[in-house]
Formats: C-alpha cells, sequence, structure tokens
C-alpha cells in the first residue's frame, strides 16, 4: 500500500492477459465526468451520455489499444501476460526479442487497433451520408457532422441547428428570434419549449416553419466513439518518450543507427514535448497537461538512466551499435502461432488426408479378400464390379509417382 503504483484492482482475464484496473483512473475519469456536468455549454446534455463516454468509452477505447500491443508482441515472438489501465491512459507489460523491427510492429500495433476502430465508425457513418470531422477539437457531444446527400449540417437532439422548411438555408439570428417572440405571444409567454423537451420543441420549431437536423442516436455514438479514438490516436502519436510516437521513432533511429541512439533522441524528444506540456498546462490551468508532462519527464529520465547502467563498467557498451552480442545472447524467438484462417485450412487438409488413408486402407484389405478369392476359385469367379474394382485400382498403382 506504501506504492500508489500498486493500488489497482484485478478485473479480468483475457487471451491469457491479466487487466489491472489503478483506483486513480476512476479518480481522474469521474473528476473530467463533474467538470462537464459543471459547464453551461452542456445544459441540454444528458448526464448518462457524459458518463458513458467519459468513463466506459474511453476505458474499452485504451483497452482495446493496449491489447493491440499484447497481440503485437505476440506476432513477433514476444509475449504478454498484463495490462494495467491507470490515470495517464494504459500500459501493457510486454517481452519482446531486442530488434527494432519487433519493437515497431508491437508499438504500431495499438495505434492501429484505434485506426481500424475510426474506420468502422466512418464506414458506418458514411453509409448513412455523414461523414465525421477530423478535428480533434471537435464536441463530442455535439456531434456535428456535414450530410452530403442533403447539404445540411447535423448535431445531436442537445444542440438544434435550424433550417427553413425542405431547404438547406438556415435561418437569421434576428429572425428566429422573432418568430419565437410571435410564438410565444401565440401560446403566451415563456411558453417555448424546452429544449430537453424533445417533443414539444420539435413541434414549436415546426410550427415557426423550421426543421431540425438531428442526427440520429446511433451515429452520434459512432461519431463518439470515432472521436475518442481518432483522438487517442493523434495523441500517441507524438514523437516523445514514452507515448507510441516516440518509441517508434527510437526504433526508426535504431533502424538507422543504433539502439542507444535511438533510446537518446526518444528520451530528448520526450523531454522537449514535456516542457511544452508543462507551458501549455500553466497558460491553460489544466492540471490534466500537468500530469501528463511530469510522467514524460520522469519516464524519459528513467529510460536514460536505465540505458546509462547498461552501458556501465560491467555491462556491454552498446554506443557501437549490436554486434555479435545479440546475435548470441538474444533468445530465439518463439515460433508465430498461426492465424485462425490457416488453422482452420491446416485442419481440413488434415481430415482430408486422414479420409483419404481411411479409403487407401479399405482398398487394399479388398484387394486381398479378392486375391484370395482368385486364388481358390480363379479370375473367372470375380464378377464384374469386382474385376473394374481391380482394374482401377492397379491403373491408380502404376500412374502413382
Amino acid at each position: 500500500m506504501r506504492d500508489p503504483m500498486s493500488w489497482s484492482i484485478p478485473v479480468f482475464r483475457a487471451f491469457g492477459i491479466l487487466v489491472r484496473v489503478h483506483v486513480f483512473f476512476f479518480v481522474i475519469t469521474i473528476g473530467l465526468f463533474l467538470r462537464q456536468l459543471s459547464l453551461p455549454q452542456y445544459d441540454g446534455v444528458w448526464w448518462l451520455d457524459m458518463f458513458l463516454l467519459t468513463v466506459v468509452v474511453l476505458f474499452g477505447s485504451v483497452l482495446l489499444h493496449e491489447f493491440g500491443h499484447c497481440f503485437g508482441a505476440r506476432y513477433v515472438g514476444g509475449d504478454a501476460r498484463e495490462i494495467l489501465i491507470w490515470p495517464l491512459g494504459g500500459l501493457a507489460y510486454t517481452e519482446i526479442p531486442h530488434r527494432w523491427r519487433a519493437l515497431f510492429t508491437t508499438v504500431a500495433a495499438g495505434p492501429a487497433v484505434n485506426v481500424l476502430i475510426c474506420a468502422v465508425c466512418a464506414a458506418g457513418l458514411m453509409s448513412k451520408g455523414f461523414y465525421p470531422s477530423l478535428n480533434p477539437l471537435a464536441d463530442p457531444h455535439r456531434a456535428e457532422m456535414t450530410n452530403f446527400r442533403d447539404g445540411r449540417t447535423y448535431t445531436s437532439a442537445s444542440s438544434p441547428r435550424l433550417y427553413k422548411a425542405g431547404t438547406t438555408e438556415q435561418p437569421s439570428y434576428d429572425e428566429v428570434t422573432a418568430k419565437r417572440a410571435e410564438y410565444e405571444k401565440q401560446h403566451g409567454r415563456y411558453s417555448f419549449p424546452k429544449i430537453t423537451q424533445r417533443a414539444e420543441y420539435d413541434a414549436a420549431v415546426a410550427a415557426m416553419g423550421y426543421e431540425r437536423a438531428v442526427v440520429p442516436t446511433w451515429a452520434v455514438w459512432a461519431f463518439r466513439i470515432f472521436w475518442l479514438n481518432w483522438l487517442l490516436f493523434l495523441f500517441n502519436m507524438i514523437p516523445a518518450y514514452p507515448l507510441d510516437g516516440g518509441q517508434l521513432l527510437q526504433s526508426l533511429i535504431w533502424a538507422r543507427t543504433d539502439h542507444r541512439r535511438g533510446v537518446v533522441v526518444a528520451a530528448y524528444t520526450g523531454f522537449a514535448v514535456a516542457i511544452l506540456f508543462l507551458i501549455v498546462s500553466i497558460a491553460a490551468n489544466e492540471a490534466l497537461f500537468l500530469g501528463l508532462a511530469l510522467f514524460m519527464l520522469y519516464s524519459a529520465s528513467m529510460r536514460l538512466m536505465q540505458l546509462e547502467m547498461e552501458d556501465g563498467p560491467f555491462g556491454y557498451d552498446f554506443s557501437a551499435g549490436y554486434t555479435s552480442l545479440e546475435k548470441y545472447d538474444e533468445p530465439a524467438p518463439k515460433p508465430k502461432r498461426p492465424g485462425p484462417i490457416k488453422r482452420w485450412l491446416a485442419a481440413r487438409r488434415a481430415r482430408k488426408a486422414a479420409r483419404i488413408a481411411e479409403e487407401r486402407q479399405k482398398e487394399e484389405e479388398r484387394v486381398d479378400q479378392l486375391l484370395e478369392k482368385i486364388a481358390r476359385s480363379g479370375k473367372g469367379s470375380l464378377t464384374d464390379e469386382e474385376q473394374r474394382f481391380l482394374e482401377r485400382v492397379s491403373a491408380r498403382k502404376r500412374n502413382a509417382p
């Protein structure tokens, strides 16, 4: 209990990987959720929508990202046995061969999962005419998307965007104000429905001669999942250690030079980005950026200290790059486990081979029986079918390679 990093709860195990959640993950996400509740621009947003996006969808997206790292490690012959979801994202504990390609593949598999999720959500939205914005600063609760079929810009039900009935023309603020005043005069003062009263609000808008362009609920959530995974992808691709972009940078520098130089470049890039985050956190009074900056500074400095220990008087000097030491000290990579399609094809071939072997065995047994019959009663005792069977088997054996 003295080590805050150990304050995690085992949640479940999947694919042989234990998933643990740090208690501070819920502290941060619930804090973000409560902060959104206090923002005036989210007055019409249902609190459950905020909670699901900030806590549940974020947890699922980060978890799938970390599973991508784990499967990437296994693909290159390594292993992964644990995932920790903690306040600043996720950590996948992997063991991979000491090669730049193995590092690159393992690291790239995480952001690739986020891209795949974005592609699935975008495909669903585009099938209905919507295309999501690639702006990472977009408001996920507003869910603003343009429909390329009718030219209108749609939003969620909590953020109305009005159009003149049957057109793509938006009324001006003065027009809407005048129409609303007229509606309230006809129906009584302060009688205009609130936006949370969906049916009454739509009826009032229709009475004013307008239509509201509202995104379907499923499309709103597809947009939110797309936006969150796109944001996670862009953030993780920042080329600064220990983010995925920094480790990809390390592997590419390693491929061109050596391991040590890759670590040094990635670590010092991490220092530069961390300082930038510190400036932003102070200017914007944003505690989350402050936490990220401190974590990046700590991780980059610890990685450099670890590198110095590797280069110590009792270690190998990696400044000249990996030579024969890597070849002899590195354990042989584990054989890759074939994918489900290859396993199915192999099982199909095995069943076919077993069936053919069984048929050949039955043929041999019948041939022996017929040869015994010929020895007892002569060839003339064979029926026409038995003679054709012997001729067919003899021909196959003659033509066999």
